[in-house]
């Protein structure tokens, strides 16, 4: 739920054409080599990276192709986790309150152009402030929970309107829809007014026009989880290098809206096929919950409605990270490869949620151009077989004899990478520069790359982030 995690891991945001994301399913399930991998690397990775447990899904031509869940719901006393475990999803859960305005809009209950005065009047730029806005990130608000812990009064219940008054009346921190900052006072403030339109509570709306159409039966409201609430996972967090602990417990009502969900792995995925099929909303809500809007400085503003938008080295990825206390999990959605990987993990000391859909998309995902083209050279220079045909005549004459055995001698035994994420692409000066995150052996490591406008290579290094 909370922004400083999501701050980090923000990717190129650009415009996505619906037309060209969307197609008819074809359903491809994981055979037993690919499944024995998938089992190998999550376990790999939680031993690694000492998290509880995770549980994932993997959607493929459109359909659930494989879930699983490895390590344990609870340390103590020890319960496995299964595919049933639930998880608390955190800032996912802003995907589906987004998707329930869209519908409401759809019905026209409401614009998602209207100003939020309609039904908040007394808020601060309320009659300048859009729905659209308040879902985009972009309406100005403050956060009313930055923190990564219940701090004071938040470890004691509050409703969503005391927040709203609480929050909703301090100044506006910029002029509505000229930039964008993460805030979950937004998510509040849009629960709240489909609720106003509806006459019903925001969990009431989900379930009826989300969950019960989309068969996600094990999805729940974080306010109804108690003792006796079956197959929920316990979430842990490390005070620096200590061992797990269970995570503190807010109080009710301050994830309303913005990270009030719990569910599996499966249903999230069941979403995403969904989604990708293109059944949950009519072609016009399909493509503004796509569109980023464009910001007052010129640039594309990361996030759309409910979903952070990234185009980059070829390839369209729809995605939401959510933190909870002791919780991390991640969705991530390939339109044109109709692809979905979901992770949930009960640790948010641990990193495990991103390296492991790291390390599934190498897996599942066919490489793009751009892909292949770094694959290729980080495999030569393990090999010291690098084509200088493929370089400048400047980097020929920087990347000598002895720095090519270097890298060949340090990278060459550390095999077939695990992973080999683009993490960042610019174009300026005539150069694109790609940002890679690898992983191998253990090791983590980040490859930089310049070409030139016909494709040489300008630049190269790989340095080590462990």
């Amino acid at each position: 739920m909370r922004a400083p995690l999501l701050r980090a891991v923000l990717c190129l945001a650009s415009v996505v054409s619906l037309s060209t994301v969307f197609g008819p399913a074809a359903s491809q399930p994981l055979d037993p080599a690919a499944t024995r991998q998938v089992d190998a690397v999550v376990r790999r990775v939680l031993q690694q990276d000492r998290a509880a447990s995770a549980s994932i899904a993997i959607v493929r031509g459109g359909q659930l192709a494989y879930a699983a869940a490895y390590g344990r719901a609870k340390l103590s006393p020890a319960i496995p986790a299964t595919p049933q475990t639930r998880y608390q999803v955190a800032s996912l859960s802003k995907t589906l309150t987004a998707e329930v305005l869209l519908l409401l809009e759809r019905d026209g209950k409401l614009s998602l152009d209207d100003a939020v005065a309609r039904w908040f009047p007394d808020l601060s730029g309320g009659d300048r402030v859009t729905v659209r806005q308040l879902l985009q990130h972009t309406a100005g608000y403050p956060d009313h929970y930055p923190q990564t812990y219940p701090a004071g009064p938040r470890t004691r219940p509050i409703t969503p309107d005391q927040i709203i008054t609480e929050w909703g009346r301090h100044p506006l921190l910029f002029d509505p829809g000229t930039r964008f900052r993460y805030s979950n006072l937004d998510y509040v403030i849009a629960g709240r007014i489909a609720e106003k339109v509806t006459g019903e509570s925001l969990a009431e709306i989900l379930q009826q026009r989300v969950f019960t159409p989309l068969g996600m039966t094990a999805t729940i409201d974080l306010d109804t989880v108690g003792p006796n609430t079956p197959a929920v996972a316990t979430g842990y967090l490390r005070h620096a290098l200590g061992p797990s602990r269970p995570a503190p417990e807010e109080g009710r009502g301050w994830s309303y809206g913005a990270g009030q969900l719990v569910t599996t792995a499966s249903d999230l995925a069941r979403w995403d096929a969904a989604f990708l099929s293109a059944r949950l909303l009519p072609p016009a809500q399909m493509q503004e919950q796509i569109a980023a809007p464009k910001l007052a400085d010129g640039s594309r503003s990361p996030y759309a409605l409910g979903l952070f938008v990234s185009k980059q080295g070829g390839r369209t990825m729809f995605y939401h990270v959510g933190q909870g206390l002791g919780f991390l999990a991640v969705n991530r959605i390939y339109p044109n490869e109709r692809t979905a990987i979901v992770v949930l993990t009960n640790d948010s000391s641990s990193s495990a949620f991103s390296h492991i859909a790291e390390r599934l998309a190498y897996l599942v995902l066919p490489p793009t151009p751009a892909d292949s083209q770094a694959r290729a050279v980080f495999t030569a220079l393990q090999g010291n077989t690098l084509d200088r045909r493929q370089a400048s005549g400047d980097f020929n004459a920087y990347f000598d004899a002895q720095m090519a055995r270097d890298y060949a001698d340090s990278l060459g035994p550390l095999g077939k990478p695990d992973s080999f994420e683009l993490r960042s692409e610019d174009q300026a000066d005539g150069l694109t520069t790609r940002v890679y995150d690898i992983s191998a052996r253990g090791r983590r490591l980040r490859m930089i790359e310049q070409l030139l406008t016909d494709g040489a290579i300008e630049s190269l290094q790989v340095q080590a982030v462990d």
